[in-house]
């Protein structure tokens, strides 16, 4: 489901310039698509924790994907605007409700033994989106820049055919709705209707859930926590999930628009550095599950969000003086250093702040994310009104705001971990002087 959902977000990059046209709008409004799938994903895992204490987890992940499947086939047919809106939303929700399941059934089986886990299904969603964009390239329509103007070519057959009179440059444009970008929604509707199936293959074959209560330990930090604590740490960890989720999806969503505007890069050449930033992804995931075991959570993130910020920086710098150098060599540096944040983050909770129950993933996912939903509004204004550098700078500050958050983190840890320390002293006295 990890590897499907991956999938899924590698290819709404690619696709976004092409929904342009199958609905004839600008990037400012094509980028209200990204804001209903987030909007749609901010509901779902809101609901989520709801709807996983039913405790009926193979036949929800089942039904929802098999309807997140249907609508992901009909998107390429719609041409309406508002319709377009509305199916972003639909999916969306059933999107957030999936992951968050996802995360949820790892917690339970696992609980605060999680981290090599959670980092193994993360590499799988990355795997998704390496593939992504290479399977969707082939059908995405062909773009060429003339006199600062953009033209849009649905496929090679059916492409707009040039004058003899090159010094006019009239362009006679033969009108065509077949665009190819329909099969590569089914493909990603195939796989997601093939999960669902082994979500049914797994109820048939099962008779009872699994439970993995029995080998949990107790977390660190104890429920004698001021209310206050709690508080201001479940508010800085969803910030701080809300500003890693921008800067992540800022580069799934606007990385190819960005080559191709700024750069002026063709959309294939566009998915290509979108590959780049996925391997780079899957690579850090998958040394993750080593990583993890070796070092101190807290430092590990220290390390890779101050990556983020340089490569954030050198990506900035580099494209700011258009040098396509800086595009192969950052953003599959930024991939690297983003790929085990976020299930880093969560071990983190479990490990050092509180335990992390189906309710509190929730939450973090819906607060975290605003982020996700306010990225293309952002950057989709921004890019249209200014400049497409808006892509790096935007990536740049989210970046820095990323370690600031991180450092007020760890200082809230330190406190946590002498109100701990202070609590098992007491405990101690309590039985000496029994």
């Amino acid at each position: 489901m990890f590897v499907s959902q991956g999938w899924n977000a590698g290819q709404l990059g690619p696709v976004l310039p092409d929904l342009q046209v199958l609905t004839s709008t600008t990037l400012d409004e094509a980028s209200y698509y990204l804001t209903a799938l987030s909007l749609g994903y901010l509901i779902g895992a809101l609901v989520a924790g709801w709807i996983f204490r039913q405790r009926h987890h193979m036949i929800t992940m089942s039904t929802l994907t098999a309807a997140f499947a249907i609508l992901t086939a009909v998107i390429p047919w719609c041409k309406n605007y508002v319709l377009m809106i509305i199916l972003f939303l639909i999916r969306g929700s059933a999107r957030g409700v999936i992951d968050a399941g996802c995360k949820i059934m790892v917690f339970e089986t696992w609980g605060i033994h999680n981290g090599p886990y959670m980092q193994a299904v993360h590499f799988m969603y990355a795997v998704g989106g390496i593939i992504s964009p290479l399977a969707t390239a082939p059908f995405l329509s062909t773009r060429m820049h003339l006199d600062n103007q953009t033209f849009t070519y649905p496929n090679v057959s059916n492409a707009h055919k040039f004058s003899e009179n090159l010094s006019s440059t009239i362009i006679e444009t033969q009108e065509t709705h077949d665009l190819s970008v329909h099969f590569a929604f089914a493909i990603t509707a195939g796989f997601a209707l093939s999960c669902s199936l082994v979500f049914v293959c797994s109820l048939c074959r099962s008779t009872k859930q699994t439970s993995g209560n029995d080998n949990h330990i107790q977390p660190r930090v104890t429920k004698d926590l001021p209310r206050s604590i709690r508080f201001i740490s479940l508010s800085l960890i969803c910030a701080t999930f809300c500003f890693y989720l921008f800067l992540e999806e800022a580069m799934v969503f606007f990385l190819p628009t960005f080559t191709f505007e700024h750069l002026h890069w063709s959309q294939s050449k566009g998915s290509y550095a979108a590959t780049s930033y996925w391997t780079a992804f899957a690579i850090g995931r998958l040394s993750g599950i080593i990583i993890t075991h070796r070092y101190k959570t807290y430092k590990v993130i220290a390390t890779y969000i101050t990556g983020l910020s340089l490569s954030s920086f050198g990506l900035m710098i580099t494209t700011l003086h258009r040098k396509d150098i800086g595009v192969w060599i950052f953003v599959p540096m930024s991939g690297f250093c983003q790929s085990i944040i976020f299930p880093l983050l969560l071990s983190w909770i479990e490990e050092d702040f509180f335990k992390v129950t189906g309710k509190i993933v929730s939450v973090i996912m819906f607060l975290g994310s605003v982020g996700v939903m306010v990225t293309p509004i952002i950057l989709g204004y921004l890019i249209d009104l200014f400049t497409p550098m808006w892509f790096p700078y935007a990536e740049a500050i989210g970046s820095v705001s990323l370690l600031l958050l991180y450092f007020v983190l760890l200082c809230l840890r330190s406190k946590i971990l002498a109100i701990h320390q202070e609590s098992i002293a007491c405990l101690k006295v309590d039985e000496t002087s029994r």
